[in-house]
């Protein structure tokens, strides 16, 4: 507003284009942002508000009306409360990155998966905290260890000592200790031709003691 009022006759502050995804994320952003623009002399031309009209007294009218708004309290606080959430927002992506990162580190360490069809494959179905079913073929020396770093590799599972799976393709399951057993390979553990891991968080509350 002040930049039109110091410089009427310059024809990129007359004229706004909604596209534009600065003033989408202002302006457009703001209940009666829009209609603002239109009260003080801005028309729809093309696409885009126009300037039409040079009303210095209009445009100052305006200007009051904006600096007066930005004086109030809830002004200030939606203010705060933008720069909080996207302080969050960049939380949010780092720790991603991060925990992303993490997660490559272990999956390097897994050997590579073999041909399908190859003989000695194991192939295994990891059954995650979250619900999701994810397959992978693993030679049956593969060892448990190797099971463990694949499974800290997937979104959502538990990369510390909190880590806990169990051989659940046949009742009773067996839970599989990664302390004593971390270097049996799958054909010592039965988990060779095939075998369903369920993994789980020791740290997480039980499904009846959450909320």
């Amino acid at each position: 507003m002040q930049r039109v009022l110091s410089h009427p006759t310059e024809e990129k502050y007359r004229r706004v284009n909604p596209s534009n995804p600065a003033f989408a994320r202002t302006v457009g952003a703001v209940p009666g942002g829009v209609e603002f623009l239109m009260a003080v002399g801005y028309e729809p031309v093309h696409g885009q508000l126009v300037l039409q009209r040079h009303d210095p007294a209009l445009l100052w009218l305006g200007k009051a009306a904006l600096e007066a708004v930005r004086d109030t309290d809830a002004y200030l606080g939606s203010r705060e409360a933008d720069e909080m959430q996207r302080a969050l927002d960049l939380s949010s992506h780092t720790f991603d990155a991060e925990d992303a990162a993490r997660r490559a580190v272990y999956l390097r360490r897994v050997p590579p998966e073999p041909l399908e069809g190859a003989a000695g494959n194991a192939l295994l179905c990891v059954h995650t905290p979250a619900g999701s079913l994810v397959w992978r073929r693993f030679e049956s020396s593969s060892t448990l260890e190797d099971l463990a770093n694949f499974a800290r590799s997937l979104p959502g599972v538990p990369l510390g000592s909190s880590l806990r799976l169990s051989n659940v393709t046949l009742a009773p399951h067996r839970p599989l200790n990664l302390d004593t057993q971390i270097g049996l390979t799958l054909e010592t553990l039965d988990m060779w031709p095939t075998a369903h891991v369920q993994v789980s968080d020791a740290d997480a509350a039980p499904a009846d003691a959450q909320p």
